[in-house]
């Protein structure tokens, strides 16, 4: 599974959301051109990301980030 990391400039491009429960942890991933990757969840552009109540959620769902203005 390849791992990325979300910005304004890729995040046109997820169209899914999931969280991925492995024991006590739950990782967010994402669907991205079409296959599922890994997010490394960095404090650089937060506003690109789900809220943490939707990052911490098992299973997948549509999020789309606030427009920019």
């Amino acid at each position: 599974m390849q791992v990325v990391i979300i910005t304004q400039a890729n995040v046109g491009r997820v169209s899914r959301w999931r969280g991925e429960r492995s024991g006590t942890h739950t990782y967010l991933q994402v669907m991205l051109d079409g296959e599922w990757c890994q997010v490394v969840v960095t404090r650089s552009d937060p506003a690109c990301l789900p809220p943490r109540s939707l990052r911490l959620k098992a299973g997948e769902y549509v999020w789309h980030p606030p427009r920019q203005r």
